[in-house]
């Protein structure tokens, strides 16, 4: 019997080629006028005149250029001191997508693509849900959380008329001053890889509205932006291709192949000399033929004509047109407030220095994505959606987001009070000692201590720790005698025996417990002190790209909703606990890189009320920007949030300080966490108008801390790096200097994946299955992860690989993350983590640019609490460690075979043609069959390689107060491309007008499919029971070239 599976994915081809052939010919019938049109993009304020469509402005716009695109917020840009609304509704946005899609249809247009930078919620939609930035979702460590909030963002982007979203950003964030840091998922190709995907899934993913079913993420900013060498926005990067394949390009690759982005933006920086959007290498070669992206590649912001004005590597804005344009496989050219490009595009093309191929090629892209977004269906939107009623109800997932990602960096115990007790440790008694021993102060036998149960008890009443010691041969003679000291003993001891090798006589403060968290319904702390100069502000806890391009201008701009942590605290804190709030200091941000934080009488007050306080809060942190505004010089905290600090600790040292940061990108502390009284440190990037109370929640204990940083947190300004950099990158370690030869590991504040809980999680029973594996392949990594503690706690789970020596003469990185999972445990519960590990995780590039697993034992280690598991797994390379892909292998065999699966419906159905038709129809099928050929082999060996995904679905119920994250054992499955059926193709959807010739108006037919709403997205159905194993989603394709599907040609 033939293959079901081959019959559907010859079915699926044949109808993916008719839509592709329809597009195709529309192509073919339009003037080169509308072509161009349909390549350029402009912003939507040169469309309006007063906040209204101004009906001039876009006839020109439509009839004279005939514009296929538009982005943008009127009011994006607008300045906090003008007057007026401060964003449009779900219900005004969708008025005006109505009405410039209606002149569009009246003009004969295909309908124009409208796209919104609806990067962490609808930003630009007034009563949008906000959520926390990339940088603090990262810190989840939760696909599901992620994917939820992709969706959650393209509904109420959707629900404006908007189906197209500039996001997910697959940047690494390598330079801490980088002001787009917070935009990014951190630092690790792994994690901004598998939440990418995560969030593009969402995103993509079924809408509920019926003109527009699905939405568009775009993937930015190809390629290798966040890494300048000054940590100035726009600036050059210069990195050397073996690191920008291992590491930049991995997000970018598993959003083409696993989550399958429908667009890509490119980005403004020059690579290693070469300005990216006039990179053939990257935007062509790399991107198109290897990735096999087929998407839409749109510019950012006016950067072709940023080859002339800004790299000056054009002379002439025409030469920079023809510079991207011939070069690179760009499709949209973001203008994006004048004519310039299509000008210049129409008199290449004209005078033949362009070929009108390179702009059908565009153009197909263009037409295609639009007919995947449903536009063609229906160009102009219904002013009525059921998603108007869902738009700004995503808060309970917008604080749970925030609670998952609020990371505890540092807890300790309060600094001692002048007159504290002191107590010994460890004390050691002689090993020839029988019923006395001789202290300083006094003589302790064994009357004077109690029984075990006795001491313990006295101990506690007493706040001592007791000190225990069973050593030698006294302890051997005596197994009767607990060893315990009072507060009340002697204070110090001046002598041990040989067997007690440790420095006895040695005093130490009495261990104190941490201080977080608070719990100040016990009655140890009843008054509060809450300053800062982010510890009241709903802007600050929202940062860049909220409601305005800068961000808010006011709290009141939220109107979803959201706390400050001041406001938060006042909400949650008992009765009769006092809380205190003086800013502390002001920001002063006439530019972000002179911004200070002053104020003479503020830092006064703050300091008078720290004198009665119990404990000092102190929110410190950034204001609100993104990208050039955003640069800094200097990546110190602002002097005056130093300042405040250090006063407080100096002026009421009794007082324990409570750090917290809100801030966009990881600002030196410069040695903060190290005075004593500095006693914790909460870490929340940029949160969201919701992290306010996240914040509060984790600080009372109302929630468990169980975010983990997602990039290393630098100490000094000249020692930065990631986690994964190579051995070498290490600092002196010796007052010899050079000469002498000892180094040691560079400092940091805090390294990456670091983060804190209120209970304590060990690791136990580590196993890898099979611990030989044969590359390609995976291998499994189970272990038992336990809540040793009193509170139920959230855990992710860090896998790394080490690879200590290398044969190829490339350095290895010191470590790499090819794992992570999460779970959550009550008091004294265990659950198994499963992770798979892909062996093409373990790949680098060699010298000579080739994909390499090489042969050899990797250590893969984690760590919590203190418990550490070191495992060995042994990889054998494909002839003993050559190329990733080389030689005839499993991969190569399933492909094969899939292959052969998907040929043999179309044999057979050639043998019946053959002995039933006559030869001329038969030969005419077998010619169809084997011009298919390719087609079938590229969508079967997408198949063969889909990779699969995890069950990290994240749902949020309707009338539930939490967010649930399921996984389970299992695995899905990636489906291609929705297909129309038989029936639903050659369906007239309407006519298109072409200009032909200028004089003479022709009306074609747009043959385009009718698909149902069942067909929006991508499906991906889940196996395998629930269990209590969890399952990393960390399978990662291998590296294939020109897989493409449909009609993306």
């Amino acid at each position: 019997m033939f293959s079901r599976a081959g019959f559907a994915c010859f079915a699926a081809l044949c109808a993916r080629s008719a839509r592709a052939d329809a597009l195709d010919s529309i192509v073919r019938a339009m003037s080169v006028a509308d072509k161009v049109g349909q390549m350029t993009q402009v912003d939507i304020s040169v469309m309006m005149t007063d906040g209204a469509l101004d009906k001039r402005k876009l006839a020109y716009w439509l009839g004279e250029v005939r514009v296929g695109s538009i982005l943008n917020s009127p009011l994006s840009g607008r300045d906090c001191a003008a007057a007026g609304p401060t964003g449009l509704s779900a219900h005004e946005w969708r008025a005006i997508v109505r009405g410039v899609q209606a002149e569009a249809q009246r003009l004969g247009l295909p309908p124009v693509l409208f796209g919104l930078d609806s990067v962490h919620g609808a930003t630009y939609v007034r009563g949008a849900t906000l959520f926390g930035h990339q940088i603090a979702l990262a810190a989840t460590f939760d696909r599901g959380i992620v994917e939820a909030v992709g969706a959650a963002q393209a509904r109420d982007t959707i629900a404006a008329g908007v189906p197209w979203l500039f996001s997910p950003i697959l940047d690494l964030a390598t330079h801490p001053a980088f002001p787009r840091v917070y935009e990014t998922f951190g630092e690790d190709p792994l994690v901004a890889s598998q939440l990418g995907v995560a969030m593009i899934r969402g995103m993509q993913a079924e809408t509920g509205d019926a003109d527009l079913p699905r939405a568009a993420a775009c993937m930015k900013h190809f390629f290798a932006y966040a890494h300048p060498a000054n940590g100035h926005d726009r600036a050059p990067v210069s990195v050397h291709e073996g690191a920008l394949r291992d590491s930049y390009l991995r997000p970018f690759t598993a959003a083409v192949r696993e989550a399958g982005v429908l667009s890509a933006m490119n980005s403004y920086n020059e690579l290693n000399g070469v300005p990216i959007v006039a990179s053939r290498k990257w935007l062509r070669r790399v991107l198109r033929d290897e990735l096999g992206f087929a998407g839409l590649l749109v510019t950012d912001w006016g950067e072709i004509n940023n080859l002339h004005s800004f790299h000056h590597a054009a002379q002439s804005e025409e030469a920079a047109v023809l510079l991207a344009l011939e070069r690179t496989s760009i499709d949209m050219s973001m203008v994006p407030l004048d004519n310039s490009f299509s000008r210049h595009v129409l008199r290449l093309v004209r005078t033949g220095a362009l070929p009108v191929g390179r702009v059908d090629e565009s153009v197909s892209r263009v037409l295609a994505l639009k007919e995947r977004l449903g536009l063609f269906r229906s160009p102009v939107p219904s002013n009525e959606t059921p998603l108007f009623s869902r738009v700004g109800k995503d808060g309970e997932l917008a604080l749970e987001s925030a609670r998952a990602s609020v990371t505890l960096l540092l807890n300790r115990g309060l600094p001692p009070a002048p007159s504290a007790e002191r107590v010994c440790g460890p004390v050691l008694l002689d090993a020839g000692a029988t019923s006395s021993h001789d202290l300083p102060g006094g003589s302790f036998s064994r009357a004077d201590v109690p029984d075990a149960a006795e001491c313990r008890a006295r101990c506690e009443a007493e706040a001592a720790c007791a000190v225990w010691l069973f050593m030698g041969s006294w302890r051997a003679s005596h197994p009767d005698w607990p060893i315990c000291f009072l507060k009340s003993a002697a204070a110090s001891i001046s002598r041990g025996d040989d067997n007690a090798r440790n420095a006895a006589g040695t005093c130490a403060p009495l261990p104190t417990p941490a201080v977080l968290p608070l719990d100040p319904a016990r009655g140890a702390r009843r008054r509060l002190l809450l300053t800062g100069p982010t510890s009241d502000s709903l802007v600050f806890q929202a940062g860049g790209w909220s409601v305005r391009w800068q961000g808010g201008c006011r709290d009141s701009d939220f109107e979803a909703g959201g706390e400050t942590v001041r406001q938060a605290l006042g909400r949650l804190l008992p009765d009769g606990v006092e809380l205190v709030h003086t800013p502390g200091c002001t920001i002063d941000a006439p530019t972000h890189a002179t911004a200070t934080c002053g104020g003479p009488a503020e830092l006064a007050a703050a300091l008078d009320a720290a004198l009665s306080a119990d404990v000092a809060i102190v929110a410190l942190g950034e204001e609100n920007y993104t990208e050039k505004p955003g640069d800094i010089d200097d990546l110190a905290l602002h002097a005056g949030q130093l300042e405040l600090v250090r006063a407080l600790a100096a002026h009421a040292p009794h007082v324990p300080i409570i750090l917290v940061l809100i801030s966009g990108r990881p600002r030196l502390l410069n040695g903060l966490p190290q005075l004593s009284s500095v006693v914790a440190v909460v870490w929340a990037g940029v949160p969201g108008p919701h992290g306010g109370t996240a914040i509060a929640e984790v600080l009372l204990g109302m929630t468990n801390p169980s975010g983990r940083l997602p990039l290393t947190y630098p100490a000094l300004p000249n020692a930065l790096g990631t986690h994964y950099q190579t051995h070498a990158a290490r600092c002196s370690g010796s007052a010899g200097g050079y000469l002498s030869g000892g180094t040691t590991d560079c400092p940091v504040e805090f390294p990456f994946g670091h983060g804190l809980s209120y209970t304590r999680f060990e690791y136990s029973d580590a196993d890898s299955a099979p611990a030989r594996v044969l590359h390609p392949g995976t291998f499994g990594v189970s272990l038992a992860v336990t809540n040793r503690g009193e509170r139920e706690g959230r855990h992710t789970v860090l896998l790394y690989a080490t690879q200590q020596y290398r044969s190829s003469g490339v350095a290895p990185e010191r470590q790499r993350l090819v794992g992570f999972s999460n779970v959550r445990l009550q008091p004294g519960e265990q659950r198994t983590v499963v992770l798979s590990v892909p062996t093409a995780l373990l790949s680098f590039h060699s010298e000579e640019m080739e994909e390499v697993v090489e042969s050899g034992v990797y250590t893969l280690h984690a760590q919590s609490d203190g418990t550490q598991l070191l495992l060995d797994v042994t990889v054998v390379a494909a002839g003993g460690g050559g190329a990733a892909q080389r030689g005839v292998d499993e991969r190569e065999a399933a492909l094969a075979f899939s292959v052969l699966r998907a040929l043999l419906p179309v044999m057979a159905l050639s043998a019946v043609g053959a002995a039933t038709m006559s030869g001329c129809c038969a030969c005419a099928f077998l010619v169809v069959a084997f011009a298919l050929r390719k087609r079938i082999a590229r969508a079967c060996a997408e198949r063969a390689y889909a990779v699969p995904s995890s069950a990290y679905a994240a749902r949020v119920p309707t009338a539930a107060s939490t967010l649930v994250t399921k996984g389970h054992v299992g695995t899905n499955s990636l489906s291609s491309p929705p297909v129309p059926s038989d029936a639903e193709l050659g369906v007239p959807a309407g006519r298109l007008q072409v200009d032909g010739a200028r004089d003479a108006q022709t009306e074609l037919p747009l043959w385009l499919s009718r698909a149902s709403d069942s067909e929006a997205g991508t499906e991906r159905n889940g196996t395998g029971a629930s269990s209590d194993v969890q399952e990393g989603d960390l399978r990662s394709p291998p590296v294939r070239k020109g897989l493409r599907l449909g009609l993306w040609r």
